[in-house]
């Protein structure tokens, strides 16, 4: 039921038209959609009760998948997989409260975490947090991250600065909940290929109390892990979406289109290459429902399973997008055919939060054997 009415809406009100008009709004998505995923109850899904949560990872990864058909340019992703599960499990009423009201479409979030320096690792963090030695406890946030999914339009952001250890340390990582418009942050939202935002931002001296703090100080590493390895897990579900339309856009055209006087399904080729469209498509899904599966399982089943998605449907995605784009021929990488947007954002999917070499090493570590 959750899937046919998500897609209904999509087909109704989401089509290709609609989110061309989104992206060409004001922060690069349409807030009136936004509060339509907010009273449909989609913001909430995955999270817990305490926050006005319903439904789990399961629930949320059918929802990426059906939004990953439509490429939606609303921040969901930045929102209700990374930012809020991070805020719910700190469980700190004030900043449950933040996610709740995030489920409702009031607030805008987004996690600062990576820095240039770092590429995909998180944990590589130079930004720095003091604290005062008075009684007030107020720390000053000095640094700069990048590739801040949301951060252009986010009320809040959540940084992740270093309080302790050296450079590439997990430990002595703190994370703080600061008002984006606050003084001494400075955000520049910036485009990506794939048509949506990204920001970065730099901290000057910028003053929160203690109570911006989430979590204990230096052990905010194992909280960003795991929402990190949450938004992994939804966003192969939403490529496993974008393929699935990828698929069924390149299926109609090929047996449409005619050339001398046939069409191009009619050759043997076309039909086999059709078939491993298919095949990969419910292969990433498969991979991508046992991730999500996991995710509340015990740290090291959940890591490995999240890279072994991550690696599966970054490689197969691309691929998927570039034969889709190939059998449209030359026509499939113009702006008003849908197929070359869906590459684009399988490409830029199979970066997000580490390519596939970058889970083979993470999948290395884990297991040395």
């Amino acid at each position: 039921m959750l899937q046919e009415s998500v897609r209904r809406y999509v087909e109704r009100d989401y089509g290709f038209a609609q989110r061309g008009a989104a992206l060409a709004e004001p922060g690069g998505f349409s807030r009136r959609h936004w509060q339509a995923f907010a009273e449909f109850g989609w913001l909430a899904l995955g999270l817990p009760e305490a926050c006005g949560g319903l439904g789990n990872a399961g629930d949320q990864a059918l929802l990426a998948e059906e939004l990953g058909r439509a490429q939606p340019a609303e921040p969901w992703l930045a929102n209700t997989a990374l930012c809020a599960p991070l805020l719910a499990a700190c469980g700190d009423p004030t900043h449950v409260a933040t996610a709740a009201a995030m489920a409702q479409g009031r607030t805008l979030l987004a996690l600062a975490a990576w820095e240039p320096q770092g590429r995909h690792d998180a944990f590589d963090v130079g930004t720095t947090a003091r604290q005062h030695g008075d009684a007030t406890g107020q720390w000053t946030l000095d640094g700069h991250k990048t590739l801040v999914l949301g951060g252009g339009s986010a009320d809040v952001l959540l940084v992740l600065a270093r309080t302790g250890g050296a450079r590439r340390d997990r430990d002595g990582l703190t994370l703080f909940a600061v008002p984006a418009a606050m003084r001494g942050i400075q955000v520049e939202a910036l485009p990506t290929y794939d048509g949506r935002q990204t920001a970065t931002v730099t901290l000057r001296r910028a003053g929160v109390p203690d109570s911006a703090r989430i979590g204990a100080v230096d052990r905010a590493w194992p909280l960003v892990e795991a929402a990190i390895d949450h938004a992994i897990a939804m966003a192969c579900a939403e490529a496993v979406g974008t393929m699935a339309r990828a698929f069924e856009l390149t299926q109609d055209y090929v047996t449409t289109r005619e050339q001398f006087g046939r069409p191009l399904s009619a050759s043997q080729v076309i039909r086999h290459r059709l078939v491993d469209l298919y095949v990969s498509v419910e292969q990433a899904r498969a991979i991508t429902e046992a991730a999500a599966a996991a995710l509340h399982g015990d740290a090291p089943a959940r890591r490995r399973a999240v890279s072994l998605a991550k690696a599966f449907v970054s490689v197969a995605g691309r691929a998927l997008g570039e034969d889709a784009v190939q059998l449209h021929g030359a026509v499939g990488m113009t702006d008003e055919m849908e197929i070359g947007h869906c590459y684009k954002r399988l490409a830029a999917l199979a970066n997000l939060f580490g390519d596939a070499d970058w889970h083979y090493e993470r999948l290395a570590e884990a297991d040395p054997a």
